[in-house]
């Protein structure tokens, strides 16, 4: 290594380096070590980084009306900004909902997680209007990625330009950005920790070896400082809303400490045991830790995942969807070469924003330098987590995705193994932010590597000139495209008469772009040792690139269309107790106050989505949370389904059931047990199953039905005292023994509790027709409560809070302990 390389590397401060001079260490760094730790400097940066996300949104900030951040395609318009409003509005009458409903014919809505009711910022939306609330959520969480990013970057040694521009790099990136276009909301939110895991990791194996008793107990304070971060960042994780993201987050974790792990080996032998063992203990408090904080939220997702569809394993093929398409590597030179969603159609396989891994040219030019010139201990992992998480992103273009599927845990739960991108651009931009340090340290960028940046801006420019040259091969490649079974474009557009050259002119122009952008950074390069503010202009050059990509990816949408207003109007004309089935935005009976059939989230239960599929023509075995309705099924009056909505030409039109929906309770006597799926569903599928007059059970019922005539009116013997989302109060008077039938989805979470003065002191609520509930009742007075009350939230509620009060006063004694340490130290050097 030249002598100026070397002596840039050991301007790279070592971490750990003040536990070697015997400076006391601390959970929070100190100024010698981490010069882009000084309290001003963290400061002035974190507030700086805050004006760059303000200016990116502040006119949905300060005044949006009811724009609010997503396009109008995204998951914000047809799932979150419905859900948020149910959420927050029950909270903000001092009911947590754990059932929601309105969607599924009723799912559960806590622990399907991504309500994310006690994530911090989701908090905003008691206090402020709805889209308001939800544009300054994105806001804050976008700002906390950016200091968090920092922070790690300045955890390794960085200069304070380096690590702000890691934080600006990480905000406006493909792979984080584009997902403010999709309205995942709770992706970013679940992203946002992700790098304060990785820092506490990190010191955790920094401070680990003890190195003598006059720091022990410092050492010891800041190690226990750091699992408590971990720890937090896990619980936020888990709050955030997206379980997926939680996963992959910690199978990352898990090669990071591996990789620490194999580096300690090397550690002197007297060291080596006590090192490894304290880190592992370490390592595992800060997950075992995070999951007790948020076991409220944890332990009821877990419940209701063995209720939901995700207790299946997905089918492989829905697994292997949204695997990285190796040819989107281009998005790492220019995000728009296959369209940028708005001026010009995305024509890529799968979507862009899960797809792009993109973080600015000037900045893929650092992450390029810092992979090759800077020392091993300061890109510490990263070219190997940049290169591993790529591996795994690329999914079924592997060979890896089936082996992981088949045998790692977890990987058959999820799809869209894609979002690993995501950690492919921490790692990316921290070689970036490493690459700009060296450059800043030196003042000198080697010959070599100007020829290979100036070679690559001449391929750009080859490139986009062969692209505006009309070919035959323009047109197969994209042919080969639509015949993927990835590929979503509609058929319309794509066979437009210009679509083809109107793609192929766009991709020539953002390949030219870049290749000027290229230019401008290869003729910097060349002036940083000649020129000194070459360098500043290549820093803004870098944030000022991803900042416009940003820009013009962002969108936003006006949520009042959200409530569809002349389904509201039609409802409103026709009011009762039934459901309706509006395949175009089913999540938006929430915004209408309607209860539907169908949704749009993973939370739909299992037995429910196994029905729903059957009833199409589908196999049961492979129920997921997507149905195509091909047509309304009879025994979907059972469902109280009355109205279908649908949109032509004509606009919306409706149909209605030809049988009128049940009721949502009535007595029935007539019952037959039937034990397995498949009989049930052949039953009711005969024509003598009539659903008004009997109900198919899978245990025989007690007090069992005496076969004695039902009155005419036995509706009249059922009153509903009182409901919310997740219960009824129910007063029932019989002159024999019944059957209560509920038109509603039963799970295992749903008990019948009896009140004071019912006939029966115990309530057996069992499944009926494979997915409604029912209640045996004997003959006489009832008044008893019907309520989803999953056990899990009451035992993680009890463990969130002894978890919450051990770990506040953890931090508190720690803090104080430091405290002490620090003046000790005082005193003793005075």
């Amino acid at each position: 290594m030249p002598p100026d390389a070397k002596a840039a590397n050991s301007q790279i401060s070592r971490p750990g380096s003040a536990l070697m001079t015997g400076e006391l260490p601390s959970p929070i760094g100190t100024a010698s070590d981490f010069p882009a730790l000084r309290e001003n400097t963290f400061w002035v940066s974190a507030g700086l980084l805050g004006l760059f996300v303000f200016a990116m949104f502040a006119d949905v900030l300060i005044a949006p009306g009811t724009r609010v951040l997503g396009s109008q395609n995204s998951d914000m318009f047809f799932q979150f900004f419905s859900w948020r409003e149910f959420g927050f509005n029950e909270l903000k009458h001092g009911h947590v909902a754990l059932w929601n409903p309105h969607t599924f014919s009723g799912a559960p809505y806590f622990g399907g997680l991504q309500g994310a009711l006690l994530y911090p910022t989701n908090l905003l939306l008691l206090v402020l209007p709805l889209p308001m609330a939800i544009n300054w959520s994105i806001a804050l969480n976008v700002w906390l990625l950016g200091v968090l990013m920092y922070l790690w970057a300045a955890y390794r040694g960085l200069r304070p330009s380096a690590c702000f521009l890691a934080g600006g790099l990480i905000m406006f990136c493909g792979p984080h950005f584009t997902h403010v276009f999709a309205g995942h909301i709770v992706h970013m939110a679940s992203m946002t920790w992700t790098p304060l895991i990785f820092l506490a990791i990190d010191r955790i194996f920094d401070l680990s070896p003890i190195n003598s008793a006059s720091v022990k107990q410092g050492q010891w304070i800041a190690l226990s400082g750091w699992s408590l971060a971990g720890m937090f960042a896990v619980a936020m994780q888990i709050f955030a809303g997206h379980p997926q993201y939680l996963f992959y987050t910690g199978v990352i974790a898990l090669i990071y400490s591996a990789l620490h792990f194999a580096r300690a080996f090397f550690s002197p032998p007297e060291r080596r045991i006590r090192r490894l063992a304290t880190a592992a203990l370490a390592l595992l408090g800060i997950y075992a830790g995070g999951v007790s904080l948020a076991a409220v939220q944890f332990l009821t997702a877990v419940q209701a995942s063995h209720e939901t569809v995700r207790s299946l394993p997905t089918p492989f093929h829905f697994a292997a969807m949204f695997g990285f398409p190796p040819e989107n590597l281009i998005t790492l030179i220019n995000p728009y070469f296959f369209g940028d969603m708005i001026h010009q159609p995305y024509w890529g396989r799968c979507y862009l924003w899960e797809m792009s891994l993109f973080i600015g040219l000037a900045g893929l030019v650092f992450a390029f330098y810092g992979a090759i010139y800077a020392g091993k201990k300061e890109r510490r992992f990263c070219i190997i987590l940049v290169a591993l998480t790529f591996i795994l992103a690329l999914g079924v273009h592997t060979p890896l995705f089936r082996v992981l599927y088949d045998s790692i845990p977890g990987f058959d739960r999820f799809r869209s193994i894609s979002k690993f991108t995501f950690h492919s651009a921490l790692f990316l931009v921290m070689l970036a932010a490493i690459g700009f340090h060296r450059m800043a340290a030196t003042r000198r960028i080697e010959g070599r590597f100007l020829i290979g940046v100036l070679a690559g801006c001449a391929l750009l420019l080859g490139a986009a000139t062969f692209c505006r040259t009309p070919n035959s091969l323009w047109q197969s490649w994209i042919k080969g495209m639509q015949s993927s079974h990835e590929f979503y474009l509609l058929s319309e557009t794509i066979n437009h008469p210009q679509f083809a050259d109107n793609a192929r002119l766009f991709a020539a122009q953002a390949l030219f772009v870049s290749g000027l952008i290229g230019l401008a950074v290869t003729a910097l390069l060349y002036l940083v040792s000649r020129w000194r503010p070459a360098l500043g202009l290549l820093f803004l050059a870098a944030l000022l690139e991803v900042s416009i990509f940003a820009w013009q990816t962002r969108e936003t949408f006006d949520s009042s269309a959200v409530a569809n207003s002349e389904i509201r109007k039609f409802l409103a004309a026709d009011p009762g107790d039934y459901r309706i089935l509006n395949p175009m935005n089913p999540n938006g009976a929430i915004s209408i106050g309607a209860l539907d059939l169908w949704g749009y989230d993973q939370g739909v239960v299992r037995r429910y989505a196994e029905f729903m599929t059957w009833t199409q023509g589908g196999n049961p075995d492979q129920a997921t949370q997507y149905v195509n309705f091909a047509g309304i099924d009879p025994l979907y009056a059972m469902l109280r389904l009355r109205y279908a909505f649908a949109t032509g030409p004509a606009g919306l039109q409706v149909a209605e059931m030809d049988t009128p929906p049940l009721p949502h309770f009535q007595l029935v006597r007539n019952y037959r047990v039937l034990r397995t799926r498949d009989a049930i569903f052949a039953a009711m599928r005969n024509e003598n199953f009539d659903p008004r007059r009997e109900v198919i059970l899978e245990r025989e019922p007690f007090p069992r039905p005496d076969g004695s005539i039902l009155p005419n009116e036995s509706d009249k013997m059922i009153q509903i005292v009182h409901s919310s989302t997740d219960d009824f109060l129910i007063e029932a008077n019989l002159p024999q023994p019944m059957i209560l039938t509920m038109t509603d989805p039963w799970t295992p979470a749903w008990r019948a509790v009896a009140a004071s003065g019912s006939a029966q002191t115990e309530y057996d609520l069992q499944p009926a027709n494979y997915i409604l509930r029912a209640v045996p009742l004997a003959a006489g007075h009832h008044r008893f409560r019907v309520e989803y009350a999953p056990r899990a939230f009451q035992i993680g509620k009890w463990v969130s809070l002894i978890s919450l009060l051990c770990y506040s006063a953890a931090a508190c004694a720690l803090l104080r302990a430091h405290h002490r340490c620090r003046r000790r130290v005082t005193l003793a050097a005075v």
